[in-house]
């Protein structure tokens, strides 16, 4: 029998586990059995005790996965928020020790960084608070690490570089990247530029030793790793230094004001841990699963386009071109015969109509408005690929043009 064996549910399938993953079973366990603990952290009678108790064993299980100290895991409300954080935290820090300053900071990104990066260095630049330089991702969708050495000048204080897209899932050279930066450094004796690392999709899939990484910062959020939805973390490596860009009762160690959801964090810790044990017989599977259905289309369907190298990337990840069909329409179509995939990133949806990240590979407007992303997950099997590739076929007849 084929890969692809005959199909007789006809449930709805979800394939798009890059925008949101299903909260899994053992997470859930951990977040309901926490619901019951109401006390606040930062007090210090007996409930709050015990709550701070539980939410320093969860900073301890995230370290424990990321190799780093606990004291250097940081809640937030999101991934975003973590992001904005390292941003924004590395810029005030910096304006702070540099208020006579009559040059700007310099900032580095990929030009196919989430909005969670990319509109904060364009709030940025537009408003001549920092000058920012775009690093091209060429037609494979990889930063090459020649170019971000090329782009550092003495005023760059911070360069960030997403570990995995969260469009296309190329993965990104941070560890080669990081080495550079450690004998830059070391060379000449600067703290700057830091580095950062947003990892929100590659917590299911990728080694996240930030010390094998040596990366300054990292970014992972609890909603991409079948955790629950409204809690992320930024790692800030020992000795690092940046802002708070939120006020109030000073928690987390003052960087982020707000009482603290012991439940989501004890959820999140559970969550990503089970995401590294499962990691490389998912990785496995995945990239079968993956690999079959471009074999598939490309004998069916080869007027289609796939994105970025597709060797460098992680395994749920595919994302293609439906010539003569729009972004919007083919998402839509695929809906209505119970089928859940996207074209870019959520956080994106309402910002613009084609894909920036899609045109930073040399698409045209019109082609980036034709991608659709499929993201693969725990839950997808054989015959869910199968149904796909008979419904986009089925839509492709029928209404291309």
């Amino acid at each position: 029998m084929s890969m692809f064996g005959n199909i007789f549910n006809k449930k709805r399938v979800y394939l798009d586990n890059g925008g949101a993953t299903p909260l899994s079973a053992r997470a859930k366990h951990v977040f309901l059995s926490a619901l019951d603990m109401y006390g606040n952290p930062s007090s210090i009678f007996k409930e709050g005790i015990e709550a701070e108790k539980r939410l320093d064993e969860a900073r301890k299980k995230i370290g424990i996965v990321i190799n780093a100290r606990a004291y250097e895991i940081y809640f937030t409300g999101s991934g975003t928020e973590s992001c904005n954080l390292a941003i924004l935290g590395t810029y005030y820090a910096w304006k702070k020790d540099n208020e006579y300053a009559t040059h700007l900071p310099h900032i580095i990104i990929s030009s196919i960084e989430h909005p969670a990066i990319m509109e904060v260095a364009n709030y940025l630049a537009l408003n001549s608070l920092a000058n920012i330089t775009y690093l091209p991702v060429y037609e494979n969708g990889i930063v090459k690490v020649q170019d971000v050495k090329n782009a550092i000048t003495k005023e760059t204080i911070l360069i960030s570089v997403m570990y995995a897209n969260n469009e296309i899932g190329t993965i990104q050279p941070i560890k080669e990247i990081g080495r550079m930066l450690e004998e830059y450094k070391k060379e000449n004796k600067s703290v700057y530029p830091l580095f950062h690392t947003d990892a929100c999709q590659a917590g299911n899939y990728l080694n996240l030793d930030v010390f094998r990484l040596k990366v300054d910062m990292m970014t992972i959020n609890s909603s991409k790793v079948y955790g629950p939805k409204g809690i992320g973390v930024l790692y800030k490596k020992e000795g690092v230094t940046i802002s708070s860009i939120s006020f109030g009762g000073g928690q987390e160690r003052g960087l982020r004001s707000g009482t603290e959801s012991v439940a989501l964090a004890m959820s999140f810790a559970e969550a990503l841990t089970e995401a590294q044990e499962l990691r490389e017989k998912e990785n496995a599977r995945l990239t079968l699963l993956r690999d079959t259905f471009k074999e598939i289309v490309e004998k069916r369907l080869p007027q289609i386009v796939f994105y970025g190298v597709w060797d460098e990337r992680l395994p749920n990840n595919i994302n293609c071109r439906i010539p003569g069909i729009s972004s919007e329409e083919m998402i839509v179509r695929l809906d209505t015969k119970g089928f859940s995939v996207s074209h870019k990133s959520a956080c994106a949806s309402q910002i613009e109509d084609s894909s920036y990240v899609i045109r930073a590979l040399g698409a045209t407007e019109k082609e980036a408005k034709e991608n659709i992303r499929i993201t693969l997950g725990r839950e997808t099997t054989e015959d869910n690929l199968k149904r796909l590739v008979d419904a986009i076929e089925e839509i492709v007849k029928k209404y291309s043009h």
